[in-house]
């Protein structure tokens, strides 16, 4: 991998603030701002203008690929869907989360046209992780549950804390794999940090998409040297004993059931609430009822939970995105991950593994959680975009 980096005060400002802005990803929640909401709102803002101030000073922007257009195109369709919305509120502020969410993968794609930058930028989320792990650590240590023996870093549900920090497994792995040598350490060390942490949030999703994340190893294992195989073997056994050993007794006991809740079980009721969501997409097939309204939509046949501000989400993406969005935004957003996904298809073979697995990974977490609106699955969208972008640039066949 190789790159030079941007020439200028501008671009290295702008593509530092990048760098914090993603750093930041990983622990949004645990720092707020008053009048603004966390920190990384605040260095998204920066970053935004900094690259807005690039992009004038160079008189152009990159031109946009299909899926860059095909995300527009569902933000601007979520948007509109406050027209028949059955909360205009939850879809105003869903409206603008998206549109700032497009703002996002539009500066990577506009700031990361080399390796240099591509690294960077996953090296941050990868240290970005291990901070967010410290914030965890320390609750832990403290006996400051985020529910009944289960913990995340400050601000955070346990479920998503899990998936953030699941996505950087895959992350660090690949950044050891072409890393000089104290790098190739420290990555190693960073996610011995994150399943650590991933095992206090007791989350069985995050676990699961954690033994998913490992299949980036298995897929590179012709191609890693001795020390990548035996160091991706042993932070595998470290997660396997951490099961049956390292972790807090109610964390393992949580976890052991996973299968029984796979199989016979409710998944923590999440079936009831799906079920309630596809009743109110029958009445709404195409159009759908307003993004971000899915909590509003279900209450009828629900309630609300017991704990005071809480509402039922869809606990599934896709469901969500249907629901909320009908067919039609639907359509939109699954063209726009296969579209990703075809990206995927074309890279080289190890950028090819992490990117493939990097999907499979948000795939199975965000089957129980409602993602569309976070930060971690439109910077993958990003980051795909960037990596596609570089060999067929170069080539004279950008899209």
């Amino acid at each position: 991998m190789s790159g030079e980096p941007p020439s200028g005060f501008a671009p290295r400002a702008s593509g530092l603030l990048l760098c914090l802005f993603v750093f930041s990803i990983p622990w949004e929640k645990s720092i707020q701002v008053p009048g603004i909401a966390t920190l990384s709102h605040l260095l998204g803002i920066l970053t935004f203008f900094a690259a807005a101030v690039v992009a004038a000073r160079r008189g152009s922007v990159r031109p946009p690929n299909l899926a860059l257009g095909l995300a527009a195109v569902f933000v601007l369709w979520s948007a509109l869907t406050y027209f028949w919305s059955m909360d205009r509120q939850a879809t105003l502020s869903r409206g603008v989360t998206l549109a700032e969410l497009l703002a996002m993968v539009w500066i990577i794609w506009d700031t990361c046209r080399d390796s240099l930058h591509q690294t960077r930028l996953m090296q941050s989320y990868v240290w970005g992780a291990v901070a967010a792990c410290a914030s965890a650590g320390f609750r832990f240590f403290r006996g400051e549950q985020t529910y009944y023996l289960r913990y995340a870093a400050a601000g955070f549900d346990p479920n998503d804390f899990g998936l953030v920090l699941a996505l950087s497994i895959p992350l660090a792995l690949y950044l050891a794999l072409g890393a000089g040598s104290l790098m190739k350490w420290c990555n190693r060390a960073a996610a011995v940090v994150v399943l650590s942490a991933l095992l206090l949030t007791g989350s069985r999703a995050a676990l699961v998409a954690a033994f998913v994340a490992f299949g980036f190893a298995l897929w590179t294992w012709g191609q890693a040297d001795p020390g990548q195989r035996a160091s991706s073997a042993l932070l595998f056994f470290f997660l396997l004993l951490g099961l049956y050993g390292f972790a807090p007794v109610a964390t393992r006991q949580r976890l052991a059931t996973v299968t029984t809740e796979l199989t016979r079980g409710t998944l923590h009721n999440r079936t009831t609430i799906w079920k309630a969501g596809l009743r109110v997409l029958r009445r709404h097939p195409v159009l759908g009822i307003g993004a971000g309204a899915y909590p509003e939509a279900v209450r009828p046949q629900l309630g609300t939970p017991g704990v005071p501000g809480a509402q039922y989400v869809a606990h599934n993406t896709f469901l969500s995105v249907l629901v909320e969005c009908g067919a039609i935004g639907f359509a939109v957003y699954a063209l726009m991950l296969g579209t990703v996904a075809m990206y995927v298809w074309t890279l080289p073979s190890a950028e090819r593994a992490l990117w493939a697995i990097m999907l499979a990974v948000w795939t199975v977490g965000v089957s129980t959680l409602t993602w569309e609106h976070y930060k971690p699955g439109w910077l993958i969208v990003g980051l795909i975009m960037t990596e596609w972008g570089r060999p067929w640039r170069t080539a004279g066949l950008q899209g």
